[in-house]
């Protein structure tokens, strides 16, 4: 049965949001200091860990897959390359492709959609996904346990590597994370759904909470993806409406549009930012959604038909 959850639509588009206004601060003031209420990126890995499996799931083969999400990624990236050389020129869309391509390790000095970087973390996260599934890791939990712990090693490993680097590294956790959601939604889904709100919050603002601060400063990218996971299956619905689904292009536009007001003095202060960005960026991601992502999604295929689903993950939850 295809369930939708209630709120990962709104965590999503939260997230691109913030992403975009700490971009925009950070690009407008010399004094900027953002300590963060939660790691995007990885906590976008995290819900990518929960409905790409579940996707898989539904997909019943490995090519029904990969084409669904060919489809939900590729025509919006496009546009983003399409929107560097209309707003620059055609070293800024070589730019960003090679930060895309080799996710964020390679970028040469100049304009480049930087936020493009972990959409190539993320496919990769796919393939690992499908291999996984091949290999039967999701018939038994405790296999992606196991692999979770050792990201988590990984982690520890690489605590004295560059700030980039690390910040790829918090992305195996939070797939993984994911991933075991899933995997015990069925636990976590008795929960009265105030709670994981509850718990969200207390993760934010754990700098204000004795004792419960030092336990989420052991792994915070690890709370962090957990609580954004739980709210996104498992919250009280916070939005009883549909709205377009504009996370993506809120992602992968505000850069290009950021860097081309700066550019032409038309926001050059975190203020005029504030201004100055919205419009125009909701403008994009509208045009995106209806008129190349909500089309290309129409074109995904359906799961296949008579498969047997004796290998799905839900003959262990």
């Amino acid at each position: 049965m295809n369930i939708r959850y209630p709120n990962f639509d709104l965590l999503r588009l939260l997230l691109a949001v913030e992403v975009a206004f700490v971009h925009g601060w950070a690009m407008t003031d010399v004094a900027f200091n953002w300590a963060g209420y939660i790691m995007a990126v990885p906590a976008f890995l995290a819900i990518s860990g929960f409905l790409v499996l579940k996707s898989y799931e539904e997909s019943g083969s490995w090519g029904v897959f990969i084409r669904k999400r060919a489809l939900r990624l590729f025509p919006a990236l496009a546009v983003s390359l399409i929107l560097c050389w209309v707003l620059f020129d055609g070293f800024a869309v070589y730019n960003s492709f090679l930060n895309w391509i080799t996710g964020g390790l390679y970028t040469l000095p100049g304009v480049a959609n930087g936020p493009l970087w972990s959409l190539m973390w993320e496919e990769i996260a796919y393939l690992c996904l499908a291999l996984l599934w091949m290999a039967g890791a999701y018939k038994n939990r405790v296999v992606i346990w196991l692999l979770l712990a050792g990201s988590f090693a990984v982690i520890y490993w690489g605590r004295t590597l560059d700030g980039h680097t690390q910040m790829i590294l918090f992305l195996l956790p939070s797939f993984f994370i994911g991933n075991l959601a899933y995997l015990h939604r069925r636990l976590l889904l008795k929960v009265n759904p105030f709670i994981p709100w509850v718990f969200l919050v207390a993760v934010i603002f754990s700098y204000r909470i004795p004792y419960f601060d030092q336990l989420v400063r052991l792994s915070p990218v690890g709370f962090q993806a957990f609580a954004v996971v739980w709210v996104g299956m498992a919250g009280l619905n916070a939005t009883p409406f549909r709205f377009p689904d504009i996370s993506y292009g809120a992602y992968i536009y505000h850069m290009p549009i950021i860097i081309y007001l700066i550019r032409n003095g038309i926001a050059t202060t975190t203020s005029e930012m504030a201004l100055w960005l919205p419009l125009p960026l909701l403008a994009v991601c509208l045009a995106s959604w209806y008129l190349v992502e909500k089309p290309a999604l129409k074109l995904k295929p359906l799961r296949n038909k008579g498969l047997a689903r004796a290998d799905s993950p839900q003959a262990a939850v």
